[in-house]
């Protein structure tokens, strides 16, 4: 399956598509995603422990631990601010 190419939504620049093919939900090009990591990466890994019990049962049995990736939006904002800052002098 051939991933579709995008662009950066910092500087609109294509990503590369070896880095679309490695990380499908990454929607920054390369040179940012190395700089969104002084601001706490480009997602978060949330987790959650999978309780197996019936809903409203007394008894409490715990499964293993979900998790998922969720976007960092508070980086990815504080990302364009710096990029515009730098580029544009605002």
């Amino acid at each position: 399956m051939v991933s579709p190419l995008r662009k950066c939504e910092v500087c609109r620049s294509w990503i590369g598509p070896e880095r679309v093919a490695t990380i499908p939900r990454s929607r920054l090009c390369i040179e940012h995603a190395r700089h969104i990591d002084s601001f706490g990466g480009e997602f978060k890994v949330q987790f959650y422990q999978e309780r197996t019990s019936k809903a409203g049962s007394l008894k409490v049995n715990y499964g293993g631990i979900v998790t998922r990736l969720v976007r960092n939006h508070a980086a990815m904002a504080r990302l364009i601010e710096r990029y515009e800052e730098e580029a544009f002098g605002l």
